[in-house]
């Protein structure tokens, strides 16, 4: 009866690299600038260049950079998507749906940008790059949080089979006449910080997927995403903390 809790406390360890990872990631982000690009990283010298004299040739430039920019981070998105252990076939469906949409507005507002010949149109419209798509601070996000609740999900699942053959274990033992009462605290501990943990991510992809630019611009998605990564956060530790309660019944019952 050890070795499948042994190799089910591994795989849990992977899982809680997925929900670690995912809120990195979205810490990490740099955001774009409320009202337009950003224009940092690989864009810096066109951006330099609109500053010292916007121009056609210098805004379009710089609105071609920060696109190329967003597809290249859409690609990685779409990576993550398909490559996710986790995800479920829906979640992942309307994530993918979302990056394929992001990438086609993209592509349409650079054709746009590209054949452009009034200075003030093509001003606003470098602006939309990051105000009609929110790729740094919604899509990616969106993503990350998603998959970072849906490996909550998935441990779970993992943390029930342990649940199962520590309390079969604890019976025999019970019935061996031995002290179960530490092994029993910690199964105890070890179920209501798994349960926590997943009622704090499960409503997440509900509450984000729907999310549009729009509503990011408006104010009312920049909370929601903030409140889903404190509540994935916790979720996280509170896995970290049953796995060692597990570790420890394992521990009691030896």
């Amino acid at each position: 009866m050890k070795t499948p809790i042994r190799s089910v406390l591994a795989g849990l360890a992977v899982a809680g690299m997925l929900v670690i990872s995912s809120a990195a990631v979205v810490n990490a982000v740099s955001p774009a600038a409320a009202d337009g690009p950003a224009g940092k990283g690989v864009c810096a010298t066109q951006a330099a260049a609109v500053k010292a004299g916007a121009s056609i040739d210098t805004l379009r430039a710089f609105g071609d950079c920060e696109i190329a920019r967003r597809f290249a981070t859409l690609n990685q998105l779409n990576v993550k998507i398909s490559g996710s252990k986790v995800l479920t076939s829906s979640d992942g469906a309307a994530l993918s749906g979302e990056v394929a949409s992001t990438k086609s507005g993209l592509t349409a507002l650079k054709t746009q940008i590209d054949a452009e010949s009034s200075q003030a149109a093509l001003k606003t419209e470098v602006r939309d790059i990051a105000t009609n798509y929110r790729v740094y601070l919604l899509v990616a996000p969106k993503v990350n949080l998603v998959n970072g609740a849906d490996g909550v999900a998935a441990a779970q699942v993992s943390f029930d089979k342990i649940s199962t053959n520590l309390t079969a274990r604890i019976a025999a033992a019970k019935a061996a006449g031995k002290d179960t009462t530490a092994a029993q605290a910690d199964l105890d501990a070890m179920n209501a910080a798994v349960a926590k943990a997943a009622g704090l991510a499960q409503p997440i992809p509900a509450a984000l997927l729907p999310l549009t630019p729009a509503q990011y611009n408006g104010g009312t998605a920049g909370p929601a995403i903030k409140s889903a990564r404190a509540d994935l956060v916790q979720a996280r530790g509170l896995l970290k903390s049953a796995r060692a309660d597990a570790q420890a019944c394992r521990a009691a019952l030896k």
